[in-house]
């Protein structure tokens, strides 16, 4: 795509870009007329940076023979002005493409150059009026005038102020050389044929704010149907999660057998390195299920609700990701001994008011906001089957009770 869709576009710019396509001259609010005209000048910087060798060349080809075929007084005058400001604008182009601290200033110089060589070819045509160095500055003019225009297609604009600056200059030097003005003479090469190059200019402008708007609008709705794509390949995959995540705790399963599965599963899905599942049972936090503890971690199966870091996390009711990890706390077995974790995620499970209990699980780098998300919407069917699962283990220890009590 263009450099000039490098930026996305607002629904208010797109809809500012399709009225203008509907109009004649295609102009655009502050930004995207900003926009286009960056476009514009790396358009031209990069022309002139690829062809600068060109336009020497050429310019060579057009003076080398003039200056070495015919050699007299008046071509020799004629030198200062269809010879060396071209030389000079053209060693300030190479310049402001080459040298590094110049570069930032290449459309400036770019101006610059064609006020400079338009000025000397303009005033050579008036100081020379009637001879043949007059009529060479008089197609000098023509040319430069071409190549700011349809060439290097500047902004139309602003290369017609810089041709009239340029005029402005011409007309003040001939007034302080007393030369007479051939007014007849101008108007045919430089009048005329700049209100051609500019009527020209302006047509090649509308065509390129055309194109910039098409490849704005077409990278703005590549962007939007990649984005589409994009979700619904999250919506896709996050359903398959929340589909294997329901086959996992489907069946009648004690809650050490639920919170198994549920550990497993976040070892497959989120990248989880260990961890444990607890159910809250008489403000004791019982562990039921654990996943690669370490000796010490292990130990650990029954500890005070309010006395832990897992209690502090059940009573926010919030998924919790703690980076800074307590020396020694759920450290993972890795081939060279153990390691500290890189961030710890708890899971507070929790049925309206009432908390279940908690998943924490360790991770060797930080867990995603994707990751996040995910246990987030598993939450739901999480703590449906963990309360049924209990329900459903005191009805059956209830049913012991019974059974044990008519044997007695």
């Amino acid at each position: 795509m263009p450099a000039a869709s490098e930026a996305a576009i607002s629904k208010n710019q797109e809809g500012v870009l399709r009225n203008a396509l509907d109009s004649l001259l295609v102009t655009f609010d502050g930004e995207l007329e900003a926009r286009y005209r960056e476009h514009a000048h790396r358009r031209a910087r990069d022309l002139i940076s690829h062809s600068v060798y060109l336009l020497g060349l050429l310019y060579l080809v057009v003076v080398l023979p003039v200056m070495l075929l015919v050699d007299t007084a008046e071509m020799v005058a004629w030198r200062n002005y269809g010879v060396y400001p071209i030389a000079v604008s053209l060693l300030a182009l190479w310049c402001s493409t080459r040298l590094s601290w110049l570069t930032a200033h290449t459309i400036g110089v770019m101006y610059l150059a064609l006020g400079i060589a338009l000025a000397g070819t303009l005033l050579g045509a008036i100081r020379f009026h009637g001879l043949f160095p007059g009529q060479i500055s008089a197609f000098e003019t023509i040319y430069i005038l071409i190549i700011g225009f349809s060439i290097l297609r500047l902004p139309p604009r602003q290369t017609l102020i810089s041709c009239l600056c340029a005029l402005a200059v011409t007309l003040l030097a001939a007034l302080f050389q007393q030369l007479p003005l051939p007014l007849l003479s101008m108007l045919l090469y430089f009048v005329i044929p700049l209100i051609i190059c500019a009527l020209n200019g302006y047509i090649l402008d509308v065509s390129a704010r055309r194109n910039f708007a098409n490849n704005l609008l077409l990278e703005s709705e590549s962007s939007q149907l990649a984005r589409w794509r994009e979700q619904a390949e999250k919506d896709t995959l996050r359903q398959q999660q929340l589909n294997l995540f329901l086959e996992r705790i489907a069946g009648n399963l004690t809650p050490a057998q639920l919170l198994e599965r549920v550990l497993g599963y976040l070892i497959e899905q989120i990248g989880a390195k260990a961890g444990a599942a607890y159910t809250l049972e008489e403000q004791e936090l019982v562990r039921q299920a654990s996943w690669g503890l370490n000796a010490s971690a292990s130990e650990r199966r029954k500890f005070p609700q309010d006395e832990t870091l897992l209690g502090a996390a059940l009573n926010q009711k919030l998924l919790i990701q703690q980076h800074t990890v307590p020396e020694g706390y759920l450290d993972l077995e890795v081939g060279e001994g153990k390691r500290k974790p890189a961030t710890l995620l708890l899971w507070p499970i929790h049925q309206g008011e009432f908390a279940l209990g908690i998943v924490e699980v360790a991770g060797s780098q930080p867990f995603s906001d994707a990751d996040e998300a995910l246990l987030n919407e598993l939450h739901r069917p999480l703590a449906f089957a963990l309360q049924s699962a209990q329900r459903r283990q005191q009805f059956l220890s209830r049913l012991d009770e019974q059974d044990n009590t008519a044997q007695a």
